[in-house]
């Protein structure tokens, strides 16, 4: 059996600070609302997709059974179309692919794009990725699918799934409040919060 991963310190202490900034939101149906086509860009890694993001999403968005969620899931998430990504092996175009993905999604009627990504997170966890990157990776991923890419008439949400032990939470996390809070701190400000927690 796979083990569990407990969360680590750097992901509790960017928990907390997220959580202490009013930047992690509950779930909540307005979220989706009146959106029953959604594309997610997750992580496939059962301990977290199976529970922890497709059965909670399931539960909250499909009181009518008509919802079509379509998952794109790739090791890592949105880690994979961070500039340079260390996910995306040399020669390999797996960022390209996933866009070409979500335009394929888009030209089969879906107009919105949930990106999940999770703490705790084996990839990055595997290439020394700051668990503050895998919330700042949801926003450069965003920006790069409405603004770089053109897709700019589909939604795009942003959310953080945590598991610690039995408890599982999803996230949402505003991308416009998450990177107004950035600006204000900088990143010195930020490192510096986290190391006192």
């Amino acid at each position: 059996m796979i083990e569990r991963m407990p969360l680590s310190e750097e992901e509790g202490a960017v928990m907390r600070v997220l959580k202490e900034e009013g930047l992690l939101e509950d779930m909540s149906k307005k979220h989706f609302c009146g959106k029953e086509d959604v594309v997610a860009v997750c992580c496939p890694d059962g301990r977290q997709f199976i529970r922890g993001i497709f059965a909670p999403f399931m539960n909250m968005y499909d009181e009518t059974h008509m919802i079509s969620f379509h998952p794109l899931p790739r090791h890592g998430g949105t880690l994979v179309l961070d500039e340079r990504s260390p996910l995306v092996h040399p020669g390999h175009t797996t960022d390209v692919d996933l866009i070409n993905d979500i335009k394929d999604a888009i030209e089969m009627g879906y107009k919105a794009l949930c990106l999940v990504n999770h703490f705790p997170c084996g990839m990055a966890r595997k290439h020394n990725i700051h668990p503050m990157r895998i919330v700042e990776s949801l926003m450069t991923a965003k920006e790069r699918i409405k603004r770089k890419e053109g897709l700019d008439a589909m939604t795009v949400a942003c959310f953080l799934q945590v598991t610690d032990g039995e408890q599982r939470d999803m996230y949402y996390i505003s991308y416009d409040k998450f990177l107004s809070w950035k600006a204000r701190c900088g990143d010195n400000k930020i490192v510096q919060i986290l190391s006192q927690r």
